[in-house]
């Protein structure tokens, strides 16, 4: 049986795509303006007096354990092996045309445009090498030595790998993307586990002082909106206007 993509109208792709979009952005003002979120949701995580600069202050306890770190990093490998999955399908379906119909090849395509575009290009060699925004660990607050600085104001003092905003989570973000792509069976399955790692993945990086919550939503966020600019932008093209 030929897959079957889930049917979706050039109009509402581009609706969809437009309210990420602004979404997005909306937040971005969000935690740009009231920047003391950033703060308070690090400082529940912080255990201790906050720093200022000074010494005898407290710091993130969960980094600490080993059971978090290996939670950690057996999540971060996860948008990998997804990605490499992804290859050896469409490696296979471009063999076969029997495998190729019984998979979403066009969306397999598109969602590893999106991983190289969104978590690739705009997060990781773009927004955190350019941003300057130092992570948590890294600013006065939370016992490091540089300034803290707002999601987007590009003016802090880190230099590269930055915080705004988290490569992890971005991936996670990903990952979420691929829901989609299975079957309607195998989404029963492997949804729910899929978008529960996913979550949890972005929500580690501020429980040990990585991230803000503003860099971990906005990443997380990023591939999702670039993922659904493709599918409008494969909609416009491809399907006839009526």
């Amino acid at each position: 049986m030929a897959y079957q993509a889930v049917p979706l109208g050039r109009a509402s792709a581009s609706w969809t795509f437009f309210l990420l979009a602004a979404t997005w952005l909306l937040l971005l003002s969000i935690f740009h303006a009231f920047p003391a979120m950033d703060i308070a949701v690090s400082s529940f995580f912080f255990r201790g007096a906050l720093c200022g600069g000074g010494a005898g202050c407290g710091s993130f306890a969960f980094g600490r354990y080993e059971s978090i770190k290996w939670l950690r990093w057996a999540l971060y490998v996860l948008p990998y092996i997804a990605a490499v999955a992804i290859v050896i399908a469409v490696a296979a379906g471009s063999l076969s045309k029997s495998i190729a119909a019984k998979m979403p090849m066009r969306r397999l395509w598109l969602s590893l445009a999106t991983l190289g575009l969104s978590t690739g290009l705009i997060v990781n060699l773009l927004l955190k090498n350019h941003s300057g925004r130092p992570r948590p660990i890294q600013t006065s607050l939370f016992g490091g030595h540089m300034d803290f600085m707002p999601a987007g104001s590009f003016l802090g003092q880190c230099t590269s790998n930055c915080s705004f905003v988290s490569g992890e989570a971005s991936g996670a973000g990903w990952l979420l993307c691929l829901i989609i792509l299975l079957p309607p069976k195998a989404r029963l399955w492997f949804g729910r586990p899929v978008a529960i790692a996913s979550v949890a993945t972005a929500v580690l990086r501020v429980v040990v002082g990585a991230h803000y919550i503003s860099d971990v939503i906005l990443g997380f966020l990023m591939p999702i909106v670039v993922f659904s600019g493709l599918i409008a932008l494969e909609q416009r093209i491809l399907t006839p206007a009526r």
